[in-house]
């Protein structure tokens, strides 16, 4: 029973009232306290009139105690057959909970494909459950979580664990303890790992002999050793190109393990440049020379280094002198000798040869180009004739042509060709059919190479060709720069211009011939980028290690793909030709998948805040004695687990009685103000007593 206020007035004009009151009764009380005391027992009567007081009666009856079980049904729980031992130790726990008074269980089951989230499950079963009813909470899991460090605030009753698993569980893993996901290209990158042997709880049994580790760079087996079992081992991955290299290693399984899926390390490292270094040499100037300088110096990636060469070392015709035509002296031994390989592209822009370079220089460039070099040549008129640079013996080895005559002066309209159409670098160029003409083209003799732009009569005008590990670029024009300057509207010189500088140089993107694998909300897509009209078939290795051959079918010119809707989480491997590609869906290493053996310590901190007990289970299911305790004792032993009392009720109805009623406080108002008014009056007063006669 509780008392309660129901006033007849508002709050403002009770206020109001109880402040007259106040100030009534301070007045009568100073003026005469005798009956202002009257007045004011009549005053706070009328307040508590107006207050209403009420005596609140709530009938009650009792709730039972809710037990929650919260059952692990993650992949990893599928591993040694501990998904049948946690289901039946789940079934006993409702069974014992239901055979207690006073006690209501409920299931709850924790998913999870890629890792096992267990508070936040928990949070989520408690979201409807009031504390002020739960007595206890069981959790029957391997005790994997991967967010076992979070807490779960005015969690107060005893949170048990019961860990599914035997006790003889082993499993073997390789972790990456150093794993760069960048590097720069040409530097290698230290990659550190470390194999364990691992029994129930996590306890390291790493004394066996050496196991052996297989290094696989980008599909390719490099090395295959012993590894000490415990102990860090690392090695230097080279980074010879720009873009994604995936090394792999795999750690020899071990007589029953769990799983091999985490016996396999996956680092992806994104090789790129430290910066792109250019080494542009020009020769009669001509409108095109700004047109390449504005494009290599507007890249803040690109080291630029550029040099005209107009006249020949020792002129004979005794009008100058060398010393008074240059600052310094041409350093062609240091550029084409020295450090040629620290360049990554040259590009020769309508050089003609004046024997500053002699024919060591051009022997170099072409070794330069055959061991991984680019070479790119901006031919004009100059490219026809005995000084031309494919006169020069020993680069011409390594030019995909050779000029049959002088420039032909003639306006014509670039078009991509057929091969063009479907190579990265002239693929996709905007507005082909707005495409301003360019005026001359030198004519050639194709004998390597693709030709992806031609000119007037199918004439090649850009020809792109690979040389053992180099490239070489062949623009039979010095007309771009039309385009740059919107002549006859113009058209795409920068992006045209970076991806053949692009492509020289390797960057992935461009590659004619690539195989890559997205994932796409779930599904995996297969991209075969080829510029063959049938592509070599993709051999797709699933995360199982089912191995399916599959042919993509062409979605636009040059790129085939295959979707596979709903595919099987996890990582897949592919391969076509010579080409390889890794990709996963959802998680490439999944946390649920690396560790796998069953353990308490990870929610052990989670049991003993809340003084619960950890007890195991395996395959029969067994499961700890149930008991109800109170709040305070003792909430688990050895083999009990306990069920707090909560005590918690129902309100079922309220019923509200007067405190006294209106006639009772009324009376009492009317009764003390007509004993103030009689003090007031005089009538109370004592009559005063009369003299007695002395005898």
């Amino acid at each position: 029973m509780t008392l309660v206020f129901d006033p007849w007035l508002s709050g403002w004009a009770f206020a109001l009232v109880a402040g007259a009151c106040l100030t009534i009764a301070a007045i009568s009380l100073w003026r005469n306290w005798k009956s202002g005391l009257f007045r004011t027992v009549a005053l706070l009567a009328l307040l508590a009139l107006l207050a209403n007081p009420l005596m609140r009666n709530a009938e009650r009856s009792g709730l039972d105690d809710v037990a929650l079980v919260l059952l692990d049904k993650s992949a990893s729980q599928e591993l040694g057959g501990r998904d049948s031992g946690a289901s039946r130790a789940a079934d006993a726990l409702i069974d014992g909970l239901g055979k207690l008074d006073g006690v209501e269980s409920r299931l709850a089951e924790i998913t999870g494909t890629e890792e096992t989230q267990t508070i936040a499950a928990l949070q989520g079963a408690l979201a409807d459950i009031p504390r002020s009813r739960l007595g206890a909470v069981f959790i029957v899991t391997d005790g994997q979580a991967t967010d076992a460090d979070q807490t779960i605030a005015g969690l107060n009753a005893p949170t048990h664990l019961v860990i599914a698993g035997n006790d003889d569980e082993i499993d073997r893993k390789v972790t990456l303890t150093n794993a760069p996901r960048y590097g720069i290209v040409d530097q290698s990158v230290r990659v550190s790992f470390r194999v364990d042997d691992l029994g129930t709880d996590e306890k390291t049994t790493n004394d066996g002999p050496p196991v052996k580790v297989t290094l696989r760079v980008n599909g390719k087996q490099v090395l295959s050793e012993p590894v000490p079992l415990g102990v860090e081992a690392g090695f230097d991955a080279p980074l010879t190109r720009p873009g994604s290299t995936v090394i792999e290693l795999e750690v020899e399984p071990r007589d029953g393990e769990l799983t091999t899926r985490n016996n396999i390390a996956v680092l992806p490292i994104s090789a790129i440049r430290d910066r792109l270094r250019v080494l542009l040499i020009s020769g009669e100037p001509h409108p095109g020379e700004r047109v390449w300088r504005n494009l290599l110096k507007s890249d803040p990636a690109v080291d630029l280094v550029h040099f005209t060469i107009l006249r020949p070392i020792e002129k004979s015709d005794g009008v100058a002198k060398t010393q008074e035509l240059a600052l310094i002296q041409f350093p062609q031994d240091e550029l084409f000798i020295q450090k040629l390989t620290e360049f990554d592209l040259l590009i020769f822009d309508r050089y003609t040869y004046r024997a500053v370079l002699d024919s060591f220089h051009f022997d170099n460039i072409a070794r330069y180009v055959e061991g991984g070099g680019a070479v790119l040549i901006a031919a004009g008129p100059e490219y026809a004739g005995r000084r031309s640079l494919a006169a020069r013996r020993n680069l011409s080895f390594v030019l995909p042509a050779a000029p049959t005559g002088p420039a032909i002066e003639s306006a014509f309209r670039p078009k991509v060709t057929e091969l063009g159409e479907r190579h990265p670098v002239t693929a996709g160029l905007s507005e082909e059919d707005y495409w301003g003409r360019w005026l001359r083209i030198m004519p050639v003799d194709q004998r390597r190479g693709q030709s992806l732009m031609a000119g007037p009569n199918d004439a090649p005008l850009l020809i792109l060709d690979r040389v053992e590990e180099g490239r070489v670029g062949l623009l039979l024009s010095d007309h771009v720069w039309l385009w740059a300057r919107g002549f006859d509207g113009g058209g795409p010189h920068a992006e045209l211009l970076r991806r053949i500088a692009h492509w020289l140089m390797k960057e992935p993107e461009l590659e004619e011939e690539a195989l890559s694998l997205v994932e796409d909300n779930g599904a995996l897509i297969v991209q075969r980028r080829s510029v063959g009209e049938t592509p070599d078939p993709v051999e797709l290795e699933y995360p199982n290690g089912d191995v399916e051959e599959i042919s993509p079918t062409q979605s636009e010119p040059g790129l085939f793909t295959m979707r596979i809707d709903n595919a099987p989480r996890g990582l897949y491997r592919a391969r076509s030709g010579q080409l390889f590609a890794i990709g996963a869906v959802g998680l490439a290493a999944a946390p649920e998948m690396q560790d796998v053996v069953s353990t308490s310590l990870k929610l052990r901190p989670l049991a003993e805040a809340t003084r619960a007990g950890v007890f195991r289970t395996n395959a029969s299911g067994r499961v700890p004695d149930l008991k109800r305790v109170a709040p305070t004792g003792v909430r688990a032993g050895e083999s009990w687990a306990g069920v707090v009392k909560r005590g918690a009720a129902r309100i079922d109805a309220v019923r509200d009685t007067p405190a006294a009623p209106p006639v009772a406080w009324l009376i009492l108002i009317a009764s003390a103000l007509l004993t103030a008014w009689l003090i007031e009056s005089g009538r109370l007063r004592r009559a005063p007593s009369k003299p007695t006669d002395k005898i």
